[in-house]
């Protein structure tokens, strides 16, 4: 037991100090004493930090006659401008998902995941066309000014596995 303590103390230690460094290390910086402070639309103030919203894995079969010959899997992420754009995606996420596998699906269906490479940017194109589409309608309302919450579509995973039981 004896032995085993100064080692827990020593984990206790790290955390603390680890903790304490990360809580002071993400403070804000204050500006300067006197000097002018950025307003809120001055192009001179940083850029808003996007906002990431993970919308999982998503599995789709390749067919050929019949029979599932490959599955094709992505795994995305979407980017949002802004706290409340990014909102608006995790609240509508189940329908921006089911947009995003149904162009998946088109995309294989139209043989675009045939042959040795795939066009990533084209499928990324593909992807966010159907998450924005999936903001408009009564219920979804796309927002004022025609803004689509979605800005980008980052794909993380995409890869081809071919089905070797056939």
């Amino acid at each position: 037991m004896k032995a085993v303590l100064p080692f827990a103390v020593a984990a206790a230690l790290a955390f603390a100090g680890g903790y304490g460094f990360g809580r002071f290390d993400a403070l804000p910086s204050e500006p300067a004493p006197g000097g002018p402070a950025a307003a809120p639309g001055d192009a001179a103030a940083p850029a808003a930090s996007p906002h990431y919203v993970e919308a999982g894995q998503l599995i789709v079969p390749m067919l050929e006659q019949g029979r599932t010959v490959a599955f094709i899997l992505t795994q995305v992420t979407l980017e949002a401008a802004s706290a409340d754009d990014a909102l608006a995606v995790r609240r509508r996420l189940p329908h921006a998902r089911s947009a995003m596998l149904e162009a998946l699906f088109d995309l294989a269906g139209h043989g675009r995941f045939n042959g040795p490479s795939v066009d990533p940017h084209g499928v990324a194109a593909a992807l966010l066309a159907s998450a924005n589409g999936s903001f408009a309608g009564p219920e979804g309302g796309q927002q004022a000014g025609g803004v689509r919450p979605v800005r980008s579509v980052l794909i993380d995973r995409l890869l081809r596995q071919d089905n070797t039981r056939l």
